[in-house]
């Protein structure tokens, strides 16, 4: 049985809804909060402005949810009858991409399924499989004005799940799904496809290289952990946080980028680049996220570590003043000084 659904208005406003009605489930604790992450998965991932989702493979939801294939299936299938998520297409292996005839580098990524954040509107029974849903509605599926009006001003977009109710983001309009999200490392080889894509939207001169040779620059930073914001930051900047430059006249001289280098010798100079982020041995050192990440981590160990020292030395200090010995010397001061005031009255 398939909800009659209509489009979300907006990600924020499906998490909340899409939250309260996993909630008021009969099942299990455990069932209830693999269903929630994996619907914040979606909404996450979802473009804000077509509410669709076009990056999102069974096994990178499963990757990202720490859930089985058949369980993010199970779970999926849960979503979709009940009208919270609509399949607008059918993802496809690179094997059927290229029997089919693909060329080029299309043909070597697998083309993940397309969600769409949906809300159920009545139990009107629907197969939303015999009619796919469309951006611009259907007579199963009717999307909201919001998709033929853009939007004014910007759409939301929460960053995280706690975002989903309260802070909201503003982001433009217009602005495009991006092929990989920028603070994600990329794991599996068609990820990394995709990651080289965003790389050369981020960066537009690379965009005279291929995604599968970007794919190839990266390999060794990829499997580092590195992130496209990573490796944008590492084209700009050395390790000691200086522009890319040389020498001159005793001076440090930042110098420009790759827009004017052909597309022959732009490998070399992304390996150059990149390179002065390994170790003598070659090795990736930490990237600049690993190593905001470890200063913050460190110095919130080293503030528990303060706190943990002065919970234990208040402890101490009210284990001393609860001894007999503490208390007698406190009553002798107290009396000592009591007789002092006494002795200065009558004086006076």
């Amino acid at each position: 049985m398939h909800m009659h659904a209509t489009l979300a208005t907006s990600q924020s406003q499906w998490l909340r809804d899409v939250d309260e009605w996993i909630s008021d489930l009969d099942m299990r604790s455990d069932g209830r909060e693999n269903r929630r992450r994996l619907a914040r998965v979606l909404g996450f991932n979802a473009d804000w402005s077509t509410l669709t989702t076009n990056t999102l493979t069974w096994s990178t939801i499963s990757e990202r949810t720490g859930m089985s294939r058949a369980t993010v299936a199970r779970h999926l299938l849960a979503l979709h009858e009940a009208g919270w998520v609509g399949r607008v297409a059918a993802g496809r292996s690179a094997a059927a991409k290229q029997a089919a005839g693909w060329t080029g580098d299309d043909a070597f990524l697998n083309d993940a399924p397309v969600y769409a954040l949906t809300t159920p509107v009545d139990d009107t029974a629907v197969d939303i499989n015999e009619t796919p849903p469309t951006l611009r509605g259907s007579k199963e599926f009717p999307a909201r004005a919001r998709e033929a009006e853009p939007p004014t001003g910007a759409a939301t977009r929460p960053s995280h799940p706690e975002a989903a109710y309260g802070r909201r983001w503003t982001v433009p309009a217009d602005r495009s799904l991006p092929a990989w999200p920028g603070h994600v490392t990329p794991r599996s080889k068609d990820e990394r496809g995709l990651a080289g894509r965003e790389w050369a939207r981020r960066v537009p001169a690379l965009r005279k290289l291929s995604d599968k040779h970007l794919r190839f620059l990266a390999k060794d930073f990829f499997t580092a952990g590195w992130t496209i914001r990573d490796l944008v930051t590492a084209l700009d900047e050395l390790p000691d946080g200086r522009a890319h430059g040389q020498f001159a006249a005793g001076q440090w001289v930042p110098y420009s980028g790759a827009d004017g280098i052909p597309a022959a010798r732009l490998g070399h100079w992304v390996s150059w680049r990149l390179n002065a982020w390994r170790d003598p041995e070659g090795q990736v050192i930490e990237s600049p996220t690993q190593r905001r990440t470890r200063r913050a981590n460190s110095a919130r160990r080293e503030q528990e570590a303060r706190r943990v020292a002065e919970a234990r030395r208040r402890q101490e200090l009210r284990e001393t003043r609860s001894t007999p010995e503490y208390q007698a010397a406190k009553t002798a001061c107290l009396e000592q000084i009591l007789g002092r005031n006494r002795r200065h009255r009558r004086r006076g």
